[in-house]
């Protein structure tokens, strides 16, 4: 999972199929917003939902994939991934409302046995500081190792998570400095469900999708469900694989439907009477000031730098999405994608202002270059970036990648015949190509950085 730095995020396009609904006004030009991701070959299934005004809009757009002749529809489910950590927090603001927890409560008060043992984080971490990514403790935990890389948070189970706090240390001060952490998310979600007796997937549909009826908002899906599961693809269309989560479940585990997160946006605009309703205020009160170029925050909730917009977005190995709830404007936006990499929050970011009033432009995607096939066999190949970590560059499905050793493929786009741009990161390899016979060395350039690769010889 990732967080993105912006304001807000939605929807997507392709083949057209979605049940008839009251004209909405922004349709063609959200149509038009959405149209370069599937030209370019962005994104494969997107399904797009806006509440404006009242009235709700709903559209989902492409295939599931490319040998798929299955649409998305409204019914199709998602991971929504860092989504989760909304639901997390609006957990804790339930706990708080309930009147079995505090905000500055610290996490000793569940997990007792870190007063003893480890009180520099025990006593000193409050809920509040995990919510609001400000507990001192890392991104993710250093004892986690997965078997699959791909499928990162598969197997930490409590035990391990324990393990690892009872001796943690964390890296700040807690509540002095923003580091985005789904290991502070998942410890919350696990504290939470401690608390409860119950596991975090049975509190989240106590509390939350049970009482919203989202029925469709779960973990663990049930054989029905499996079947509108959609297929996760990686940012070069290839298959990936969904993301199996444990103890850190309260960071990325939740799966939905654009179905479900309207009812969740619609709650959110229009909180219901009750505790829930009151759990919800709470979430969305503004807790955390900005600073140092970091959001401001609710619990879970970013804050956009209208002052007024709340928004958070996800990305897990095969999916991306994002939500933005305006209540100034009476507006919602709600993007679920099975392509990760998608580059879809900007779009987002136009739909919503679309939804405002504004005139945006779509956007423009560089055109590939044409390299031929002869050439791009040549450049494929092992090449040694260090010792033990090797940069496998090769064709998968028509695409040109490239593999750091423990890493997943990630597609290249070509500047020129030896120059090609990594798609979803910050980085470039230039190929040395001689008149004729494979490229001898690869250079990588990352962050200032220049790195040869010499071959490795079959």
């Amino acid at each position: 999972m990732r967080q993105l730095q912006f304001m807000f995020l939605i929807v997507l396009i392709g083949a057209i199929h979605a049940v008839a609904q009251e004209e909405f006004q922004h349709e063609p030009k959200i149509t038009s917003l959405v149209e370069p991701y599937l030209t370019h070959k962005k994104v494969n299934a997107v399904s797009v939902g806006v509440i404006s005004n009242g009235q709700v809009w709903k559209k989902s757009f492409g295939h599931l994939g490319a040998d798929e002749a299955r649409l998305p529809d409204e019914k199709t489910i998602y991971e929504i991934g860092s989504i989760s950590k909304v639901f997390t927090s609006l957990l804790l603001a339930e706990a708080v409302e309930s009147g079995r927890l505090k905000l500055d409560d610290p996490i000793s008060t569940v997990m007792k046995e870190l007063a003893r043992k480890n009180p520099t984080v025990g006593n000193a971490i409050t809920f509040k500081h995990l919510s609001h990514h400000v507990s001192g403790l890392p991104v993710m935990p250093t004892n986690i190792k997965p078997a699959d890389s791909t499928n990162p948070f598969d197997g930490y189970n409590r035990r391990m998570l324990t393990e690892y706090i009872l001796s943690a240390k964390p890296e700040r001060k807690p509540g002095e400095g923003y580091e985005y952490s789904n290991l502070a998310a998942g410890l919350l979600g696990d504290l939470l469900s401690q608390q409860a007796g119950v596991s975090y997937e049975s509190l989240l549909k106590q509390k939350l999708t049970d009482p919203l009826k989202m029925l469709d908002t779960v973990i663990t899906l049930s054989e029905q469900q499996v079947s509108r599961f959609a297929p996760p693809y990686n940012a070069a269309l290839l298959p990936d694989k969904s993301w199996d989560f444990d103890a850190l479940a309260g960071c990325g585990a939740i799966r939905s439907t654009i179905d479900d997160m309207l009812l969740f946006a619609e709650a959110t605009l229009n909180p219901p009477d009750g505790p829930l309703g009151k759990a919800i205020e709470l979430a969305w009160k503004q807790h955390k000031p900005g600073s140092d170029g970091n959001h401001a925050m609710g619990l879970g909730w970013m804050i956009a730098q209208d002052g007024s917009t709340r928004w958070h977005n996800g990305q897990t190995g095969g999916y991306q999405s994002m939500t933005l709830v305006s209540r100034d404007l009476k507006c919602a936006v709600v993007l679920l994608c099975n392509t990760a990499g998608s580059q879809t929050d900007a779009l987002a970011e136009q739909i919503i202002q679309t939804a405002m009033g504004l005139d945006v432009q779509p956007r423009s995607f560089d055109k590939e270059v044409e390299v031929d096939p002869e050439i791009v066999k040549r450049l494929e190949g092992k090449y040694q970036l260090a010792p033990g970590i090797v940069i496998t560059v090769q064709v998968k499905n028509g695409r040109m990648m490239a593999q750091i050793t423990g890493q997943q493929f990630l597609a290249l786009i070509p500047k020129s015949e030896t120059e090609w741009k990594y798609q979803q990161v910050d980085a470039t390899l230039k190929f040395e190509l001689p008149k004729s016979g494979s490229s001898p060395k690869v250079t990588l350039l990352q962050a200032g950085r220049v790195m040869p690769c010499p071959r490795i010889p079959e």
